[in-house]
């Protein structure tokens, strides 16, 4: 049976790079003799090639330089659209004092 490159935490496993499915997350596993992984049996694994992560991080990097102006201005906009639509409610009753 060809191993597919799955792994648990808290699995022995070589140095290298593994990608957590739950949480999205890269835990990098070094040294000669490798290590164990983070987590426990629910934690779900894949190894990732270090060519990918090599080839993959300045894609990541470039895409976050590039998005992340943009959902800042479209939160803006979309912020200053609500504050110059928004329905204006009823007034509420004012409070008058008496007997002073």
């Amino acid at each position: 049976m060809k191993n597919t490159g799955n792994t648990n935490g808290g699995s022995k496993v070589p140095a290298g790079f593994y990608f957590n499915r739950n949480n999205w997350e890269i835990v990098t596993v070094s040294g000669k003799k490798g290590g164990v992984l983070p987590g426990d049996a629910k934690s779900d694994y894949l190894k990732v090639p270090a060519v990918a992560m090599l080839a993959g991080a300045p894609m990541l990097g470039a895409a976050f330089v590039v998005f992340l102006p943009v959902i800042g201005f479209a939160l803006l906009a979309k912020a200053a659209w609500t504050k110059a639509f928004r329905t204006v409610g009823t007034p509420k009753a004012a409070h008058v004092r008496s007997g002073d």
